[in-house]
Formats: C-alpha cells, sequence, structure tokens
C-alpha cells in the first residue's frame, strides 16, 4: 500500500542515501565515519521495515512487525556504539562491547519468540495497524531507553572533558541525539505502549534531526552557532508539519467520505501539491523567524552583494578599510575588526585600520611562518579557538597575541599566490563561535577586499608615478635630446672611420693577397715545403682579413643606406656550383667528407644581385667546414612553396637550443664556438640575414643539439613566369 505516509518514509530513505554519501565523501576519520554509516544504513533498514509492515495483510503482519521491532535495535544500538568512537575513532573495551551485544541479541531474540513481547497484530480499515504487546513489552522499552540514555551521558561526559571544536562538535551531537532520538521514542515506543498507534512512524522521520546534525558534526571543521541550526531546525520541521497535517487530514477525509476516488490519485495529488507549495512555505517561515527570532542573523548573498557594490564605487583605500570593516561589524555583530598590510621587505603586518583591538600602541607584528603555510598561502581563515588544541611551539606565541588584543578571526586577503594582508575581528557580540557560512562568507570578502585594496594601491602608485614622471620625462627628454645629437656624431664618426679604415685595408690586403699567390704558384722560384707552409698560412690569414675588411664595409654600407644591389634573373645552382668547386679541394684537405646533391633538373630562375648572394653561399659553407672537425658537409638545392631554399648541412659541434635565436645578429656568437674556431667576428651571419632580407628572402639555422651537427638554410623567391 503506497499511501501518503509510505511516500513520506521514502522519501526519508532518499535523505539517509544523501547523509550516507556525504558523510562518506567528507568524512576524515574512518573509525568514526565507519561507525556512523552503520547507524545511517541501520536507520534506512528500520523505515523500510516500517514500510513493509503498514504495506503488509493480515496474514504476514505479525511477521513484519516482529522484523520492524528487531530491526529497530540496530540503529539504537549503533547510536550507543557512535557515542563511544567519537570524536578521536577509539573502540570501547572488549568486555563493555561484548555485554551490549549479549543484552541486545537477547531482546531481538524475545521479540522473535512468540507472546513474550509482541503477542499479534490487528488491523482496522483506515486506521494505522494495533500491536498487541506481551508481557515482556517493558524490558524491550527499557533497553532502547536505556542504551540511548546510556550514549546521552557519554557524550555529556565527553563533552565536559573537551574543549575548544571538540567540544562545541559533541554539543551537537548530545543535542541532536537527545531531541532527535528522544522524540523519536514518544511515538514509537511509548504512545504504542499506551495503545496509542496513530503516528508510531513518526520516529523514522525525527530521526532525520539526529543524523543531520551527527553528520554535519563528523565533517564540519567549525559549527554553526546555535541558533543558526535552530532557525534551519525550526523552519524545516514547521515547513513539514505546515504540509504533513493538511495533506493526512485531506488523505483521512477522501478515503472515508469520498470512496469513490481512486486513493492512489489523491496520494500523488498530494505529494505533487506539496512539492509544490513546500519553497513558498519554507521562504514565509524564514522571513518570520528572522524577523521576531532571529534578527541578529544576516544574509549572506546580500552582504557579499551590498560590498561589491561599496568597494566598485571608490578607489580610495581608506574609504575600502571603512567600507569592509562597517559592513563586517554589522553582519556578525563583532565587538571589533581591522585591516593589516604585509609589508614583504621585513615579513611583518601593519596596523592600517583599527575599529576595536587594544594594541597596546603597537602597530607591526611579525608573521607566523607555520601559519601563513598552513592557513595563510592556502587562504583559509585562522580561527583563535582552534588554535587553542594546537599545542605545536610555533603556534603559542601567536595564540598568546592573538587572547591579548581579542583577536577571534584572521582571514587572509590573497591575489592569487600573493599575500597583501589580513581582515581581523574580534569575538561576537552574542558569544556565538564564527561558524562554516561565517568563513565561507569572509574568504569571498577577502577575495573582494584584496582585489579592490590592490586596484586602490596600485592607482595611488600610478597617481603617483604620473606625477614624478612627468617631471622626470620632461628632465630626461631635455636629455635623451642632447644625448641623441652626441650618438648622431658619434655614429656617423664610427660609420666614416670604418668605411675609410675598410677602404684603406683592402688596397694592401689585395697587394699580399696577389704577391703570395704568385709565390706560391712557383712565379718566383720553387719552394721548400717548409716555405710552402708558411705562405699558405699567410695566405689564409690574409683571406679572413679581407673578408673582416668585406663585411665590415659591407655593415658600414647596410646601416648608413649605400649598399647598392646589382639584381639579375639567374639560377642559383651557377653560383652554387661555382662556390662548392672553389672550396671542394679546401674541404677534404681537412679531412671531410664533402657532397653537393645537385638537382637532377634546371630549377626556376631567381633574381638576386649575383655577387652578394655568393658571399652568402661561400660563408656558410666555409662556417661548416670551421666548425666540423671530422664527417661531413652535404650542399642541397631544392624548390618549396614557390621559393629556391638552399642547404648547408654538417656533423659538426652543433648548435646548443639557447643559441639559436641570437645567431645572426650583430657580433654574437654560439657558445663555446671560441674554442673551436678562435677568429670568428660574428658579423659574417648578420650580414648574410641583411642580404638575404633585402632580397626577401629567409635564413635560418637548426640543430639537434650540441656535438650533433647543424642546418643553415636561406630561401628566395622564384621569378615570376
Amino acid at each position: 500500500m503506497l499511501d501518503t505516509i509510505n511516500l513520506i518514509l521514502l522519501s526519508n530513505i532518499v535523505i539517509y542515501l544523501g547523509f550516507a554519501g556525504f558523510l562518506f565523501k567528507r568524512g576524515k576519520k574512518k573509525a568514526v565515519v565507519n561507525s556512523y554509516l552503520f547507524v545511517i544504513f541501520s536507520a534506512i533498514f528500520w523505515t523500510t521495515a516500517m514500510i513493509i509492515f503498514r504495506s503488509m495483510p493480515q496474514s504476514s503482519s505479525l511477521f513484519w512487525c516482529k522484523v520492524l521491532y528487531v530491526v529497530a535495535i540496530f540503529p539504537s544500538y549503533g547510536l550507543y556504539l557512535f557515542s563511544q568512537v567519537f570524536p578521536y575513532g577509539e573502540l570501547p573495551k572488549i568486555k563493555q562491547t561484548a555485554w551490549t551485544v549479549i543484552v541486545s541479541l537477547t531482546i531481538a531474540i524475545l521479540v522473535v519468540l512468540p507472546g513474550l513481547i509482541i503477542k499479534r497484530v490487528d488491523i482496522h480499515p483506515g486506521l494505522e495497524k494495533v500491536i498487541i504487546w506481551g508481557n515482556l513489552y517493558f524490558l524491550y522499552f527499557l533497553y532502547i531507553s536505556g542504551i540511548i540514555g546510556y550514549g546521552l551521558i557519554t557524550l555529556l561526559r565527553k563533552y565536559f572533558k573537551e574543549s575548544g571544536i571538540v567540544r562545541a562538535q559533541l554539543k551537537y551531537i548530545f543535542w541532536g541525539y537527545f531531541f532527535g532520538s528522544g522524540m523519536a521514542m514518544f511515538p514509537n515506543l511509548l504512545l504504542p505502549w499506551m495503545g496509542i498507534f496513530k503516528i508510531n512512524w513518526m520516529g523514522q522521520i525525527l530521526g532525520i534531526i539526529t543524523i543531520a546534525l551527527t553528520v554535519y558534526a563528523i565533517i564540519a571543521h567549525r559549527f554553526m552557532d546555535i541558533k543558526l541550526v535552530l532557525r534551519k531546525t525550526s523552519v524545516f520541521t514547521a515547513s513539514i508539519i505546515t504540509i504533513i497535517i493538511p495533506a493526512l487530514f485531506f488523505d483521512y477525509l477522501v478515503r472515508n467520505y469520498f470512496t469513490e476516488i481512486p486513493s492512489n490519485i489523491v496520494t500523488f495529488s498530494v505529494i505533487i501539491l506539496a512539492v509544490l507549495i513546500f519553497p513558498s512555505i519554507k521562504n514565509y517561515y524564514y522571513r518570520l523567524a528572522n524577523k521576531y527570532f532571529f534578527s541578529s542573523l544576516y544574509d549572506a548573498r546580500q552582504v557579499i552583494a551590498e560590498l561589491s557594490e561599496k568597494l566598485r564605487s571608490t578607489l580610495d583605500i581608506s574609504m575600502i578599510y571603512d567600507f569592509v570593516s562597517g559592513m563586517l561589524t554589522n553582519a556578525f555583530h563583532a565587538k571589533a575588526a581591522g585591516i593589516l598590510t604585509l609589508d614583504e621587505t621585513s615579513k611583518k603586518y601593519v596596523t592600517r585600520h583599527n575599529a576595536g583591538f587594544a594594541t597596546g600602541g603597537q602597530n607591526k607584528f611579525a608573521g607566523n611562518k607555520f601559519l601563513h603555510e598552513e592557513y595563510i598561502s592556502k587562504n583559509r581563515s585562522i580561527v583563535a579557538e582552534e588554535l587553542k588544541s594546537d599545542k605545536r611551539p610555533e603556534t603559542a606565541a601567536t595564540m598568546e597575541l592573538l587572547n591579548k588584543m581579542g583577536v577571534e578571526v584572521l582571514t587572509p586577503l590573497n591575489i592569487k599566490d600573493k599575500t597583501i594582508g589580513l581582515i581581523a575581528l574580534g569575538p561576537k557580540e552574542s558569544g556565538d563561535m564564527y561558524n562554516d557560512e561565517d568563513l565561507q562568507v569572509l574568504e569571498i570578502v577577502g577575495a573582494q577586499t584584496a582585489i579592490a585594496m590592490e586596484n586602490a594601491l596600485l592607482y595611488d602608485e600610478t597617481r603617483k608615478f604620473n606625477i614624478n614622471l612627468k617631471r622626470e620625462v620632461e628632465r630626461a627628454t631635455r636629455d635623451l635630446r642632447n644625448a641623441n645629437d652626441q650618438l648622431k656624431k658619434l655614429d656617423q664618426a664610427k660609420s666614416d672611420f670604418i668605411s675609410i679604415a675598410s677602404h684603406q685595408l683592402r688596397t694592401p690586403l689585395t697587394v699580399i693577397k696577389g704577391y703570395v699567390s704568385m709565390i706560391l704558384e712557383g712565379n718566383f722560384g720553387d719552394l721548400s715545403p717548409a716555405e710552402k707552409d708558411s705562405l699558405e698560412i699567410v695566405f689564409q690569414s690574409n683571406e679572413r682579413l679581407i673578408r673582416l675588411v668585406e663585411n665590415l664595409l659591407n655593415i658600414s654600407r647596410i646601416e648608413s643606406g649605400r649598399l647598392q644591389y646589382s639584381l639579375a634573373t639567374v639560377p642559383l645552382e651557377k653560383i652554387t656550383d661555382s662556390v662548392v668547386e672553389e672550396l671542394t679541394n679546401y674541404i677534404k684537405k681537412n679531412g671531410l667528407k664533402f657532397i653537393y646533391k645537385k638537382p637532377t633538373a634546371p630549377l626556376p630562375l631567381v633574381k638576386i644581385d649575383e655577387e652578394k648572394i655568393r658571399q652568402v653561399v661561400l660563408n656558410l659553407i666555409d662556417n661548416a667546414a670551421k666548425y666540423t672537425k671530422q664527417g661531413s658537409i652535404t650542399v642541397s638545392l631544392k624548390k618549396a612553396d614557390g621559393n629556391i631554399v638552399f642547404t648547408v648541412s654538417d656533423s659538426g659541434i652543433g648548435i646548443k637550443p639557447e643559441d639559436l635565436p641570437n645567431l645572426f645578429k650583430k657580433f654574437s656568437r654560439g657558445t663555446g664556438t671560441s674554442l673551436v674556431h678562435t677568429e670568428g667576428t660574428g658579423l659574417g651571419l648578420y650580414v648574410a640575414r641583411m642580404m638575404i632580407e633585402a632580397h626577401n628572402g629567409m635564413i635560418w639555422a637548426e640543430s639537434d643539439g650540441e656535438g650533433r651537427g647543424s642546418r643553415f638554410s636561406f630561401s628566395l623567391p622564384v621569378v615570376s613566369s
């Protein structure tokens, strides 16, 4: 029989399952969590047994009645067991557990045996089933009330022994235990003993109070203050009662006076109507409770919204301090409020706003590394009450300071990984603790305030900086004009000097090259091997000087805009062939394998200055030879994406990844290249880049890493046909 009451009980099971999932996911102490999961699932089986008992016909009602009262032993015993385990997860002694288990089994056996506790079950149409008790029912009553009472006494003893958060947790569990289980005993044990069975299913619903408060006590780091709990509990209970009583009355009227209407239709109609009107009824009771009973409680969303609006309206740092302090003081009814900023240099917190704290004239406070790492850097508020149970020496001095000044909560002001300060709040005027909702609000307010403070401080710094900057810019502009004039003169003098020096050097170097070449060719007689080797060294050194002078001249012309290009449409293979032929003997003489992958078919033409591009090709191949001690050098040409690409690869020293971006800059050389080739200047690749870019091409270098060779390439656009 799926009537309204059974549907309510089914919804109760769903709520219990939700509590179980929430506890399993967030509970931290395994023994505590497991012991209370046993309580929750026992309550689920107990509620399920009640649904089945109410639905069964006369023939099986007695059996399911006994199942119901046997199953009811488990949540009662589970609550007792939990009272022993909480809060530290310590299991009770074996002797103590043994006698409670023996007593519980004895009661279960007495329930099962015929006629001792339960004689029979009578059914009266339209009414709840009537249970006829045996002479030993009082033992069942004493057992249930006794084991619950024993659990309550255990919790009370622990409450007086503990302090801080643990004591607050025990308070919540005790009152949840007292009201939930105590109230459940009234409709489930006492009234049925007196022959009243109309609400013998109510205990399963009232058990939610015990389980809800206990689950919250297990998982929460801090607690809602008692007024908040009372408000939520009273509003929820009043809303449920307001819906259930008319629903039951309506169901009774229809079943007794309108029998032609199907009962299932009535039940589902009542449920749908209850679901639809429940939010409106709950909101009404919230307004009523806030107006007449809990006027000191605040609306978190309204506080955050109002503060956000005010913080957006100003960039004045002092107004931000006033807004935050005033809003939090009004919301929490705190006795004091303050804001501190962190001095990054000294690692001390400096008081910027103080409303009510007795600092004794102290304005700066040293930071605590342990608390910073454990709380502030993780954006967690520091609750002074929590630190009382922390016996570590790292927190002792800070705890003493907080107590001395009357600080109850410190909330970090963080922007990403940067801490800019703290919000400090004193105790509430009501004496209540700062609860989870309070701390969630403070974390949001802290994030908003940190951003507002950072913006205000940056604005103030920017404003001051702009004033100073204006003065500095005016002064610097004058200095820059003068310096720029001087630099122009120096740059022109440098260019003129390089140009003149290069021209003056070129003539004697060319003469030296000519005469040395003639001597080597035997025009002035035969040479001994030693003389020939010496002149070869002179010739190569003279060649390097000629290239250096040529590079200096080119740079001078490039930077002054005087470098001229004589463009002609030619095949790039022609230049490459010439350079390869010129350098083949030189490369092979150094013991290197020289490979030229000449295209099998003619490549498209390019429009270039032959002498400039020849200089680039010569430079790239010569560089490969200089920095390759063994292995091979490979030259290749190919067409790719409308360009002719020239590449020279080697098996030399390679290039470090960090050197690649700088290779084509003026006077730049790769790390370690000076150890291989000491005469390099860092000008050749720079000149090559400038020349290739002047031809609308690109030049680049690649390497798999140090010691793994390198590849230098340039591309030139083909001539459109």
